[in-house]
């Protein structure tokens, strides 16, 4: 028989009822010591809600009939299946729920806003912890320094793990009835499906792009007066975006570990005067392109052929500015860099249309 608990309940109600079904041999010894009814494969219990100060919540005693006082952008810790064991605690079996940010979907009353991730990180069985700080909010896992976004749970960087496949942390499904209770449902653990716990769970580019959508019209909605940030950058996928007062910055991954890659990208409000010496900043080792009447300054320590720092941590800076915006974009495959720009900002013309001004590149 399959095993459900409830953890949550959503609604507030005068009381509340927590139903759980477990396997048979276990149910009227469960039942019993919760203080329960038995009816068939089912043990009910009624429990009545009080006041409590949410500072007061704590990992051993959190109440997860009170979940509906969670706020947008927070955590707390579960266990899963059996959260109500207090004296056979395994970190195996330790789960984060996060209830997320109000721009990411955690204001509305219903399922959507919640996510239920393991709490050992992919690899390395390091315990993750959710910060909600503004720029951040993520999850990051201290030992190894590996960030998930709370919308998938994908590694977006660094990878402990060799693989080409892109890696996410095992989760929990979460469904809610007519009564709006929250229920986690019995999970699959293999790398395909819910993931196997301290192992992580395999994720395919599909899934990768529908979370970076969300971010993307999370961003474009909040931000209504910015330029549309692109899901797709060079042969690269949105992995973050935050924003920043006049500043908004993008990190774009091929979420994969074998050959990483990534793409930072940066688009802040510019003043008349700094459009104006912008062709006049010439930087040591950089070079002026133009297309069109735009100017495009490459920078970069890939462009010092003097530099000291290791080949395969070099990268080129591009910079240039856009109907009122500077455009910041940091990579290693210049090339690349190039094509997509002028594709993706200057598509009335081609590559070959842009042409070297200067260069202090010795």
């Amino acid at each position: 028989m399959k095993s459900r608990f409830l953890v949550i309940s959503a609604i507030a109600v005068a009381s509340v009822l927590v139903f759980f079904v477990v396997d048979s041999m276990n149910l009227d010894r469960l039942c019993a010591e919760k203080g329960g009814v038995r009816n068939g494969d089912m043990c009910i219990i009624e429990t009545f809600e009080t006041e409590i100060d949410e500072t007061d919540i704590t990992e051993s005693d959190f109440d997860f009939s009170k979940v509906r006082l969670m706020k947008p952008n927070t955590m707390e810790i579960f266990y899963y299946p059996n959260p109500e064991d207090v004296t056979n605690r395994d970190v195996f079996q330790k789960f984060i729920l996060i209830r997320l940010p109000e721009e990411l979907g955690g204001g509305v009353d219903d399922v959507t806003a919640f996510r239920a991730y393991s709490s050992l990180s992919v690899g390395v069985h390091c315990q993750v912890k959710y910060w909600p700080d503004e720029g951040r909010k993520r999850m990051e896992d201290p030992c190894w320094g590996s960030v998930y976004r709370p919308i998938d749970g994908a590694n977006m960087y660094p990878y402990p793990v060799m693989t080409d496949s892109p890696l996410g942390l095992p989760y929990l499904d979460l469904s809610i009835d007519g009564d709006g209770s929250l229920y986690v449902e019995p999970p699959v653990w293999t790398m395909q499906e819910n993931g196997v716990i301290g192992v992580g769970r395999t994720m395919s580019m599909q899934e990768i792009r529908h979370g970076s959508q969300i971010l993307v019209d999370s961003y474009e909605k909040t931000n209504p007066n910015h330029p549309k940030i692109p899901v797709d950058f060079a042969g690269l996928v949105l992995a973050e975006i935050s924003s920043h007062h006049n500043r908004v910055n993008a990190r774009y991954s091929d979420f994969g570990s074998l050959y990483y890659q990534d793409v930072s990208f940066e688009v802040r409000n510019v003043s008349a005067q700094d459009q104006k010496s912008f062709s006049n900043l010439a930087e040591p080792n950089s070079e002026f392109w133009q297309i069109g009447d735009t100017v495009i300054r490459i920078g970069g320590s890939a462009m010092d052929k003097n530099s000291k720092q290791p080949e395969k941590f070099r990268d080129y800076g591009v910079e240039f500015i856009l109907d009122g915006f500077t455009y910041a974009i940091t990579g290693s495959d210049l090339e690349l860099l190039k094509t997509f720009i002028v594709s993706h900002y200057f598509p009335e013309n081609s590559h070959d249309d842009m042409f070297l001004v200067s260069s202090t590149v010795k």
